[in-house]
């Protein structure tokens, strides 16, 4: 597996998996952010050594006091992003909660115009107003009393939280590095997600089979992933990436079909199609944004 193309479509066909992890093990949310990512943070750290056992994990080039305040509380986006995401399959299937997840390159939109204060194009107007309309025609009904639409709602949540923290990455990935980013990401992930499962009344303790689940989702489901997905982006332009990762939610409800035997609704997969649509138009208006610019230099 040479080719980087085939690596990230693999690292992205990993991470639409992993929201079937919800519907496996029989725990908490919170339980599965909890082992996802102390697994995962573990798993980082044997992959770093092995590969440059001569750097240390812990050297970190973060100048700045917000900096690390940066860090810490992107690991907190982590962890609530990851129960947010988990808590939707568990609440309305695996379809509804990544279809509402897919909605997150246009909130990424929309924080990097307010960000540089650029007006909106055309394309971008367009393609947010088709997210709009995807996410309606997956809602059965606009209800709160609803799990489906519950469901929906916390997959919008989930995809949100992952615009903000794919921003926090922006700024703290040229300082550290995206492997060591992950790593300690998902052990501060880990420590906030743990008190609450310690302090949850209703806890259960986790099987023989729920922790070898939960080592599946934190090894070949996270780390291996995210190991591959940082690799790609060495030789594999932004946007091509990008558009590549808009096929998670494809991979999920595909597999969820397969091997769950959750069948979507038609207007389910409507709307994941009118989404995934929107999310490649913003991809190629960057890129004609780009040559025009360049054109014009």
């Amino acid at each position: 597996m040479k080719s980087p193309l085939v690596q990230l479509h693999v690292a992205v066909l990993l991470f639409g998996i992993s929201g079937l992890m919800a519907k496996l093990i029989q725990l908490p949310a919170m339980d599965l952010v909890l082992g996802r990512t102390m697994i995962g943070a573990l798993a980082l750290a044997v992959i770093m050594f092995l590969s440059k056992p001569q750097k240390s994990l812990l050297n970190m080039q973060l100048a700045s006091i917000s900096q690390k305040l940066n860090l810490v509380l992107s690991g907190v986006v982590l962890a609530v992003h990851w129960w947010s995401f988990f808590y939707a399959i568990q609440l309305g299937g695996v379809g509804v909660a990544l279809v509402g997840f897919s909605a997150f390159p246009i909130f990424v939109l929309l924080f990097e115009n307010g960000r540089l204060r650029q007006p909106f194009t055309l394309v971008q107007v367009l393609s947010t107003c088709m997210v709009v309309v995807g996410l309606w025609l997956v809602a059965p009904e606009i209800s709160w009393q609803s799990q489906v639409t519950q469901g929906l709602v916390w997959g919008i949540i989930s995809g949100l939280l992952f615009a903000v923290l794919a921003m926090q990455n922006q700024a703290l990935v040229p300082a550290m590095g995206g492997m060591r980013l992950g790593m300690w990401q998902q052990a501060v992930a880990a420590l906030c997600s743990l008190p609450v499962v310690l302090l949850d009344t209703h806890q259960t303790a986790w099987t023989a089979n729920e922790i070898g689940l939960l080592v599946v989702l934190g090894v070949l489901l996270t780390a291996i992933p995210h190991s591959l997905f940082i690799h790609c982006l060495k030789s594999i332009k932004a946007h091509t990436a990008a558009i590549i990762t808009s096929l998670e939610p494809v991979y999920g409800i595909a597999f969820a079909w397969w091997l769950l035997a959750e069948i979507p609704a038609v207007r389910t997969l409507l709307g994941a199609a009118i989404i995934l649509l929107a999310v490649v138009l913003v991809q190629l208006g960057k890129i004609s944004l780009r040559l025009g610019s360049d054109q014009k230099v």
